[in-house]
């Protein structure tokens, strides 16, 4: 029987960096991914931190990765504003920058973020260059392979069972990501809910090298990255950001998944998806003057770990390791979004106790509790981002504030704009619009997403249609299907006009009926279109929606990442 010493599931960069380091002790290492290539899977819209902890950032690990590894632009700005919606009474919009607020004065709201060695990257690009360093060091990289169940032998994980066959190792890393379901099956968590994650979602636009030069350069060598909060949002609680790549820029929000769920039956007339909160934040006349000779490339979204809410108390069993977004690992207050470093970092020491477990020829929980001794700056650090969030993460925060400052402050600069009309299309064309965009090997035969449709169908207000980024989920109605709340409302408000009462009352009366017929409603569900965000399988009880991963390197596969 082939036998590892470790095995690594998921090819990120956690995943890859713990087999890089594995590698290099002369540990034979197995590197599994689900995806074709490693990267296809994986998505960000952020900076990766080149620097991070003592020896345990990747400076350390690969110390030329900014002259070898295919990073996009380096930044060395992080600019902060707050934006008000257009005005119709004034033609204009108000803008703060937050970096130079009283709230930054005082300490409570910081913006410099730069370590000198930090960069934008695209994941299909530095997952790949990533994973082929653990090869070149001697780690062996099997692709297509799904990883379901952990095999356990006497209360120690002694290997990997995927749908061909079972691979044993004195250890196991997990590195599979937010949608792990290994550690569930270690029994080191319980199932994540909407209040344990955030949602991504992003628009990756090609634009000149020489646009982005125009409008991103700073002095130096530098670029900025630019990150928003404000009206946009429309009171769901989030933000957006603009980061600058090579020859393109990465445009997207990431929201609190319960701010999110809370919302969408509540603000029925406002927004039915989270690409309806994208599409207004690009309509801004602030944000759209980035995008006016930009042509969309690629749609995203995934779901990210709210560190303080689901960073695993033990992170650890006999013969198995969590890093990375699986083990919860990432850092979010107000607008900056900081996880990549600590998956790296948590890659590589996770990778330090497998040797220190090697040499001992121990591979019992107490010899692997020097893992939470190793990741205990990365605990201080999540312990701090939960503090800094209860002022930070908030309503107040996202919404008063901003408010406030425009209000208030004499430095807020007013911005005359032109008004523009929203796109009036509905969110079924204007979602297979952006999957359109995007590369699937589809399995018909296999879903990778198991749904109990009596469940669904009982549930009030059936999050899984509305938070779907895409359209795997819809509301079936005798007057038709849906896969937008505001769609229903909009239809049924057509509907009601046509009846019209002389108290004002419309508005009322279509909410109420909206709501009756998602109650009532039936929930449709295919899953050939999914992204593989994970946003399904943390809504509702817990049995209503199963989410898992597909086979054989089956699903969306990104261009970019």
């Amino acid at each position: 029987m082939e036998k590892f010493d470790v095995i690594v599931v998921g090819a990120g960069v956690g995943g890859s960096a713990s087999a890089l380091q594995l590698a290099r002790a002369g540990l034979d290492v197995l590197l599994l991914d689900k995806a074709k290539v490693p990267g296809h899977r994986n998505m960000t819209g952020g900076v990766l931190f080149g620097k991070y902890l003592n020896k345990y950032g990747l400076s350390d690990l690969l110390p030329n990765f900014p002259k070898e590894a295919p990073v996009e632009r380096k930044i060395t700005d992080h600019i902060v504003y707050g934006i008000s919606d257009p005005s119709r009474k004034t033609g204009s919009y108000k803008v703060k920058s937050f970096s130079d607020s009283i709230l930054a004065k005082l300490g409570i709201f910081r913006s410099d973020f730069s370590t000198g060695s930090d960069y934008t990257v695209l994941r299909v690009k530095f997952d790949r260059w990533l994973s082929r360093q653990a090869l070149a060091a001697g780690a062996m990289l099997a692709t297509e392979t799904t990883v379901e169940d952990l095999l356990v032998d006497d209360g120690k994980v002694v290997g990997v069972l995927t749908p061909k066959e079972s691979i044993y190792s004195d250890l196991v890393i997990d590195a599979s990501g937010v949608t792990s379901t290994l550690v569930e099956k270690a029994g080191l968590r319980q199932r994540l809910n909407p209040s344990d994650v955030y949602h991504g979602i992003k628009h990756l636009y090609s634009v000149g090298d020489t646009e982005i030069e125009e409008k991103f350069r700073v002095e130096g060598d530098g670029f900025k990255a630019l990150l928003f909060m404000g009206d946009f949002m429309k009171g769901v609680q989030g933000g957006g950001f603009i980061y600058p790549n090579k020859d393109s820029i990465s445009v997207g929000l990431v929201v609190s998944l319960k701010s999110l769920k809370e919302g969408a039956i509540k603000n029925l007339h406002t927004w039915g998806k989270p690409l309806d909160l994208l599409d207004n934040f690009e309509g801004h006349p602030m944000i759209s003057s980035y995008l006016e000779s930009a042509t969309l490339v690629e749609y995203s979204s995934h779901n990210i770990p709210k560190g303080p809410s689901c960073m695993l108390k033990r992170p650890y069993s006999n013969g198995f390791l969590v890093v990375g977004d699986a083990l919860g690992s990432f850092v979010k207050i107000g607008p900056m979004i900081d996880g990549m470093r600590r998956a790296i970092a948590s890659g590589m020491m996770a990778a330090e106790i497998c040797v220190r477990a090697k040499r001992a020829g121990d591979y019992s929980s107490d010899m692997l509790s020097a893992y939470s001794n190793l990741l205990a700056p990365i605990y201080k650090d999540i312990r701090a981002a939960g503090r800094d969030s209860l002022l930070l993460e908030n309503r107040f925060s996202y919404n008063t504030i901003p408010k406030l400052l425009f209000k208030y402050d004499r430095t807020v600069t007013e911005v005359p704009c032109e008004l523009k009309t929203t796109e009036k299309r509905d969110a079924v064309q204007r979602i297979q619009d952006r999957t359109s965009l995007l590369n699937y090997q589809e399995d018909s035969d296999y879903s990778h997403i198991r749904v109990n449709h009596e469940l669904l169908d009982e549930s009030a207000s059936k999050p899984w249609i509305s938070l779907c980024p895409v359209n795997c989920f819809t509301l079936v109605l005798d007057k038709g299907v849906f896969t937008s709340f505001k769609d229903l409302y909009d239809y049924n408000r057509t509907l009601l006009a046509k009846e019209p009462k002389d108290d004002g009352s419309i508005d009322r009366d279509v909410a109420d009926l909206t709501r009756k017929e998602i109650k009532e409603g039936r929930v449709g569900f295919d899953h050939i279109a999914c992204v593989g965000c994970g946003t399904c399988g943390v809504l509702g009880p817990p049995d209503a929606v199963q989410f898992g991963h597909e086979l054989n390197g089956n699903g969306v596969m990104w261009k970019f990442g």
